[in-house]
């Protein structure tokens, strides 16, 4: 909320934030159920953002392995290749934490 605030103390008065999108990777060890609670305190402390929701986008890890080119998606640890056993995994994504998107109205 720290870097959201200047951003909406520039809005007019009418302006509202109905959703907050977050994207979140794995490797940043967020609990979605902990995050979605912190936002619940925080959103109370700005009359622009007290009826708001948060939605999480979780991201995962992509793998590849050296040893038969597999590629695949992982939401949890994996030391080896599920086409061949390989170990020659390389990791891509999974370290994301950012806001994605922050969907607006106006207060009629």
């Amino acid at each position: 909320m720290a870097n959201l605030r200047p951003w909406l103390d520039e809005q007019g008065e009418r302006f509202r934030v109905a959703e907050i999108v977050v994207k979140c990777g794995p490797f940043r060890a967020v609990i979605p159920d902990a995050l979605s609670a912190a936002w619940d305190v925080v959103r109370e402390e700005h009359a622009m953002t007290r009826d708001s929701a948060i939605t999480i986008n979780p991201t995962a890890i992509t793998v590849s392995c050296a040893d038969c080119g597999h590629s695949f998606d992982a939401r949890r640890p994996v030391f080896k290749c599920p086409n061949c056993g390989g170990e020659g995994l390389s990791f891509s994504g999974g370290n994301e934490l950012y806001i994605e998107d922050i969907k607006t109205k106006l207060e009629e």
